[in-house]
């Protein structure tokens, strides 16, 4: 073996510890979370603008670990090939079979067993390393990023040079209580996030106007009924019944209606309601699922349906946003009252029409029903009949007055924690 051959040997044995210095820095990196970056990330200190980068440019750790051992691989290859006389057929198979059982181990059993029970500041020295790899092989990096960019859109892919990973539920959650703890998060904010993680449990029948509530016109209505009904709900969209509120054709939109009242035209209801067929969804479709239908429909209201196919109310784009940022109030909101007043100290005025689940956040109760969403229901469900106006009863420690009601439904309730309950509280 003479000189350039050892150096050769030694070549590819340097070659070799950088490739699985890779591999290794590539398993570490790949098997942390977003929840695993923040919660490093909560301890501050000089790591925190590199999980920054990573959170910011996550394809740049990839990218910069692809063209470093694809670069690294074919050296080892080329040099183990340059090591050996392969005159036969034999001996080029058998020289390529050892350069493919060297690429394995180096690239894959070593590094996963060498990150078992790795310590965190393992991970943290693999990010600094690919981070200072990157800009050394920056110019090498960019153009080949750029050309994969590309190359997909060209077959017709979709494909971005920078992407952030998706957030997940549990990132979210933890983004949640590394904010609490940190106290950087401020109380509306950590709301948000809450009810973002509530998201995808609640279905149309939760969120929806009930039919009761639901401003709608009949088809046969006149002109002067039309332009008071409009005026009065000060809606922009109102939905189109013929003979009965289940049979919704279409939805007038007030901007149609203004427009033929500007130019003197004669009011073709039907007409204009049938333009605008309505989007049907059933009561227990998810609102994330709905959000997504309301966009590709390009529609900003969606009629709920009830198992037998009646019309049991109607979920806006408002309704679905107010279950992330809370209550919007606009221009025509003034006159509304709050859903939970504070009369007292552990009394409360109480809209009928709030959910259970907000309720029981809102006093910190319990309350639970197979047949109900709201308060006004739970308290059907309970006494079995429509209560009257002043009715009183109590139940798990809390004291229920009807304020108001009528003949067919509840609208505001008087809630009281009585005294045993109020002390342990």
């Amino acid at each position: 073996m003479d000189d350039i051959d050892i150096i050769k040997l030694v070549g590819l044995v340097v070659l070799s510890i950088f490739a699985v210095l890779f591999s290794v820095v590539e398993v570490l990196i790949n098997r942390l979370s977003r929840n695993e970056i923040l919660n490093i990330a909560e301890t501050g200190g000089p790591q925190h603008g590199i999980l920054t980068s990573l959170l910011r440019h996550p394809q740049r750790s990839s990218a910069t670990i692809i063209v470093a051992k694809s670069v690294l691989i074919v050296c080892i290859v080329v040099l183990l090939l340059s090591l050996f006389d392969f005159d036969s057929l034999r001996d080029r198979i058998i020289g390529a079979l050892l350069a493919i059982l060297l690429i394995v181990v180096v690239t894959e059993l070593i590094p996963k067993n060498y990150v078992q029970g790795s310590s965190e500041n393992s991970t943290i020295s693999a990010l600094r390393f690919v981070h200072v790899v990157y800009w050394i092989l920056y110019p090498l990096i960019k153009p080949l990023t750029l050309l994969s960019y590309l190359s997909v859109r060209v077959l017709g892919g979709k494909a971005q040079i920078e992407q952030d990973s998706s957030v997940s539920p549990e990132d979210l959650e933890a983004l949640e209580n590394v904010g609490s703890s940190q106290e950087i998060l401020e109380e509306e904010e950590r709301e948000m996030i809450s009810r973002i993680l509530d998201l995808p449990d609640k279905v149309a029948r939760e969120i929806m106007v009930p039919r009761t509530d639901v401003t709608c016109l009949d088809v046969s209505s006149p002109k002067e009924v039309v332009l008071q009904t409009a005026i009065e709900s000060r809606h922009s969209r109102i939905p189109v019944y013929e003979e009965q509120i289940d049979r919704i054709i279409g939805l007038l939109h007030v901007k149609d209606l203004l427009d033929g009242w500007a130019k003197d035209e004669p009011l073709d209801l039907r007409s204009m309601a049938t333009d605008r067929p309505p989007l049907l969804t059933p009561e227990s479709k998810k609102i994330s699922d709905l959000f997504q239908e309301l966009r590709a429909n390009k529609q900003h209201m969606t009629i709920v349906v009830d198992e037998y196919g009646g019309t049991a109310g109607i979920v806006t784009l408002e309704d679905i946003i107010e279950e992330i940022v809370g209550e919007i109030q606009d221009e025509y909101d003034f006159d509304e009252q709050e859903e939970v007043i504070v009369l007292n100290k552990n009394i409360y005025s109480v809209d009928a029409r709030i959910s259970l689940i907000d309720l029981n956040d809102q006093l910190e109760t319990q309350l639970e029903s197979e047949n109900a969403d709201t308060i006004g229901g739970f308290i059907f469900d309970h006494l079995g009949r429509v209560p009257e106006q002043g009715n009183q009863f109590s139940y798990q420690g809390l004291s229920f007055t009807i304020l108001e009601a009528d003949e067919r439904r509840i609208h505001r309730i008087r809630v009281q924690r009585l005294e045993d309950t109020a002390e342990k509280k």
